[in-house]
């Protein structure tokens, strides 16, 4: 994807595997791939059918953007709407015999979009603040056993896509001087 560069206002989610690290060490590599092809092929395909964007895979972990490259009405309602059916893919056929459970952080704000220029290739990317909060709010969810965190600004913009989340004040986020408000999604169920 060729993409300006610019600043424009995102919704960025991270999803990764809770206990990735530990299962993969008893795995071969043939089922360390079939699990993480299973994972990433439905992750990104609810992405997708929500209007989101993936920018990148590492590993367990999935970053994707709702706004960017192309704007999105109702980003934020698109963005946890494709955090509870990212879950639910996850207890659905394959995916369900593998036992895998994730994490999502979700932020809406401001973020610099555009291509950053490799030696071998542009990648385009979303960078800022709001990615940076995006990627803390999903540590969190272990931190708090909640399947999905996210900020206030999301949460308030999303309406019935909403339902469910509870408010957690005053809340440590890493390279965060002030505490602050978020919601969260704890039992998967739910979603």
């Amino acid at each position: 994807t060729d993409v300006e560069p610019g600043e424009t206002e995102v919704s960025v989610f991270f999803i990764d595997l809770v206990g990735y690290t530990s299962r993969s060490m008893g795995q071969d590599a043939e089922e360390t791939f079939r699990m993480i092809n299973a994972y990433t092929a439905a992750v990104s395909g609810v992405v997708r059918d929500h209007g989101g964007a993936i920018v990148e895979f590492h590993g367990d972990g999935l970053m994707a953007a709702f706004g960017a490259p192309r704007a999105l009405e109702s980003k934020e309602a698109a963005a946890l709407s494709a955090g509870r059916d990212a879950l639910q893919e996850l207890r659905q056929g394959e995916l369900a015999a593998l036992s895998l459970s994730a994490g999502i952080g979700i932020a809406t704000g401001p973020a610099f979009v555009g291509n950053i220029q490799a030696v071998d290739r542009k990648i385009w990317s979303v960078l800022g603040n709001t990615t940076n909060l995006a990627a803390r709010l999903g540590g969190l969810t272990r931190n708090f056993d909640a399947a999905i965190v996210t900020d206030p600004v999301t949460y308030r913009r999303a309406g019935k896509a909403g339902y469910g989340f509870h408010r957690e004040r005053n809340v440590q986020v890493k390279g965060r001087e002030d505490d602050l408000e978020v919601w969260m999604l704890r039992n998967p169920e739910a979603a």
